[in-house]
């Protein structure tokens, strides 16, 4: 049904009326496979701009997959949750995750919808996904090379980073004949003239064109004052709602503190909540916005993106423009009127001086005891940051530089390098307990975390005398877990530190209050293993372990027919030969375990062997992924003529199990004529014509691979790696699957005469 729907019959049985004019517009172009800027006012129905034609055109000139990127954890979470309501109304078959921090839904990014935050869409693209182990990091990126990419909520990204690198992934895409979407509500003119000089549609709304806007009136209004209680009790409407907008979590607890009102509902709303607490909070609040005559939230600028509330009177410190016109966007959000009183600061912290000074001169002057709508918000965004964009986008040297780094990133896998060009993350990692020694390891990795600035935290110590460990968590994939703990006195960023409860107390309601005596963090329960990364990991032969990762390679490529037609693009290829390439990848990929040391340590005299149970191993097998990818470089030969990209494929092979393995052992292949067989049988059935006499069947001393890793400054290579990468490794894991669908009860087989059982291992044992 989906397939022949049009756009205004899926917008009608969603919402039971016709699309807005802009979100028309947008979903006609989208479904041209074109890229897509929207600018658009609070409250306009741009995420339904973007999903609906998405899932109308995916597979036919979209892509199969959407990676739409959100600023916030708790964005996401609210977002994806008003999607799967919409469409469970049409009971459409959509696969919907949510990716971030807190809720690693789907890190393989499996799902046809999937929700997360630029940091994972950055991190996954890099092949150093932020929510799994680095060696896994080639699956994801497979996704995110290939997919429909979506920024929203643009002007919260950091101007001088995630903004930089989302244009360097914009600009990726377009390489490839990708189409991308862009949506914000504070774009100045410079950005978005920008994309229309390149030809990108640029899709802009009205106050005029959103039915709850058209009748929305909010006057703005100086005070020229410190904000204090007595101005909070003083604009407290009798019979409505009120926000409190404060720039520093301190202040909006103070304020927080300080209210004595009985009558009506108060929250307190900033960053330093721990996940359960907000989400509390957040749902209590809501309801009390939404059912009650009054209520009063006092919060930050987390208000500022996705928070879907409106109040009657709303009372903010002085922001920079886009800041202040995002949290106006909460004012009379639902229409009718709102005043918006904004009141002076004495710091310009966490902004910077000179920009809160400008914008103050601007209300002043052009703004004050005006009614603000759409046109006067762009006004004021153009004035003050018009120039500051304009040289962003201008700077192509600057983002040269920022995929040159991100390449370095990549290379190294280092997560911390991959986050720091996203924002400027001043931010650590912290728990309390008065004792951290006597926690084990995953007692550890279970405590309540807490992001806090560095800079608040370090006042904290000098003020309050903390007393603080650092952590060190001195483990990788596959080595031993452990951590080390020394006093601190200094923090810094992305560090992991534990924090003495006698000078810092946590509050349900209030959040991390510093200089107050707290109670210990206790470890949450363990979290049972999600079945996704499981499997039945028993004895399997060479060939029957090659044969069912073939079948699962039909699976595969039915799900993602988009990504074998961008491998055919990239590799000059016909849709056919492309799939043969594909094929001869799968078959290959465990050719290292033919290595004869591989199969004598497993007792192996007749027929080779794939997979045997863990603990029926007595020594350490020698790496097998490297030795397939060497073994087989040659005879991509005769149909990849690049040599890049031939690399690119044999890398892929390579880090199968790893994706930054590069030493090859000596090692001595047996077991031709099997090898032989099924490759025949695969070039004649993909109309192949391979040279198999090419493969390397011995090495006599140990090398290394002509580079460990795939340059991303090169799109088609390393497109064509992620792809070839994600597929290999996609059907290693679902050929257990092929095998449980076939055998129905447990499989048996001798080795050396001895019966050995199943046994269970995760992907990450492999």
């Amino acid at each position: 049904m989906i397939r022949v729907m049009s756009v205004e019959d899926f917008f009608r049985l969603c919402f039971g009326g016709e699309p807005y004019r802009h979100q028309a517009k947008a979903s006609e172009e989208l479904k041209n496979g074109n890229s897509v800027v929207i600018r658009a006012p609070c409250g306009s129905g741009k995420t339904e701009a973007c999903v609906f034609p998405f899932l109308l055109g995916r597979d036919a000139v979209l892509p199969q997959r959407l990676i739409y990127s959100l600023p916030t954890r708790a964005l996401i979470e609210d977002v994806a949750d008003r999607m799967t309501e919409k469409l469970n109304k049409l009971s459409l078959d959509v696969g919907i995750s949510r990716q971030h921090g807190a809720n690693s839904d789907d890190p393989f990014f499996k799902k046809d919808l999937i929700f997360t935050t630029i940091d994972q869409t950055v991190g996954a693209y890099c092949c150093t996904p932020l929510s799994l182990p680095v060696h896994l990091g080639n699956i994801p990126a497979g996704a995110a090379v290939s997919s429909l990419l979506c920024f929203d909520e643009v002007h919260t990204y950091d101007h001088s980073l995630g903004l930089k690198t989302m244009l360097v992934l914009l600009e990726r895409s377009r390489e490839l004949g990708l189409p991308f979407v862009v949506m914000s509500a504070t774009l100045p003119d410079s950005f978005v003239q920008n994309f229309k000089e390149k030809g990108i549609a640029v899709i802009e709304a009205r106050d005029a064109d959103v039915p709850k806007r058209r009748n929305r009136v909010v006057t703005l209004c100086w005070t020229g004052k410190l904000l204090e209680i007595k101005d909070i009790l003083e604009y407290i409407p009798a019979n409505g709602k009120i926000m409190v907008v404060c720039n520093t979590v301190n202040r909006a607890q103070q304020l927080y503190s300080e209210l004595n009102l009985s009558q009506i509902p108060v929250f307190l709303l900033h960053s330093r909540f721990l996940p359960c607490d907000r989400e509390r909070i957040e749902k209590k609040m809501k309801r009390a916005f939404k059912e009650q005559k009054n209520a009063c939230l006092i919060t930050t600028q987390v208000c500022e993106v996705g928070l879907d509330i409106s109040c009657d009177v709303m009372l903010t410190e002085l922001a920079p423009p886009d800041a202040l016109v995002q949290r106006m966007g909460r004012c009379a959000r639902e229409g009718g009127n709102g005043r918006a009183y904004v009141f002076d600061i004495e710091y310009p912290a966490p902004y910077d001086r000179g920009l809160v000074e400008e914008s103050k001169k601007y209300i002043i002057d052009k703004l004050d005891g005006k009614t603000v709508g759409w046109d006067r918000e762009l006004e004021f965004v153009n004035s003050l940051l018009g120039d500051e964009f304009e040289a962003i986008m201008n700077d192509e040297a600057g983002r040269r530089r920022m995929l040159s780094e991100l390449g370095d990133a990549a290379f190294r896998g280092d997560k911390g390098m991959v986050e720091s060009h996203v924002r400027d993350i001043l931010s650590a990692n912290i728990t309390i307990h008065e004792n951290p020694s006597a926690l084990s390891y995953p007692e550890m990795l279970r405590m309540p975390w807490l992001n806090v600035d560095v800079r608040v935290l370090q006042r904290a110590l000098k003020n309050h005398n903390l007393k603080m460990w650092y952590i060190d968590f001195g483990h990788d994939e596959r080595g031993e877990h452990s951590f080390d703990l020394r006093h601190a006195r200094e923090c810094y960023p992305y560090d992991n530190y534990v924090l003495h409860p006698n000078k810092v107390r946590y509050d349900p309601d209030k959040g991390l209050i510093f200089g107050e005596e707290g109670c210990n963090f206790y470890p949450k329960e363990m979290i049972k293993q999600k079945d996704r990364e499981k499997y039945d990991y028993r004895c399997e032969s060479w060939s029957d372990h090659v044969q069912r990762c073939l079948t699962a390679l039909e699976q595969v490529t039915t799900r993602e027919p988009r990504s074998l037609k961008l491998l055919s693009k990239l590799t000059v290829l016909d849709f056919k030969m492309a799939e043969g390439l594909l094929a001869f990848c799968v078959a290959l990929h465990d050719l290292g375990k033919l290595n004869r040391e591989w199969q004598e340590i497993l007792g192996i005299k007749g027929e080779p062997v794939a997979h045997i149970p863990r603990g029926k191993l007595s020594r350490c097998l020698p790496p097998h992924a490297v030795i397939s990818g060497w073994a087989s470089q040659c005879i991509f030969e005769d149909f990849i003529k690049s040599r890049t990209l031939r690399h690119s494929i044999v890398l892929a092979i390579s880090h199968h199990h790893h994706t930054r393995s590069e030493n090859v052992p000596r090692y001595e292949l047996g077991w031709r004529n099997l090898v032989y067989d099924l490759l025949k049988g695969i070039a004649s059935k993909y109309y192949l014509n391979v040279n198999l006499s090419k493969i390397i069947w011995a090495q006599e001393r140990e090398t290394i691979l002509r580079a460990k890793f795939p340059a991303i400054e090169q799109p088609r290579s390393y497109t064509v790696y992620a792809l070839v990468s994600r597929i290999i490794r996609l059907c290693d894991q679902e050929s257990f699957q092929v095998r449980d669908e076939k055998t129905k009860s447990k499989s048996l087989l001798r080795v050396n005469d001895k019966r050995i059982g199943s046994d269970d291992r995760t992907v990450n044992d492999q």
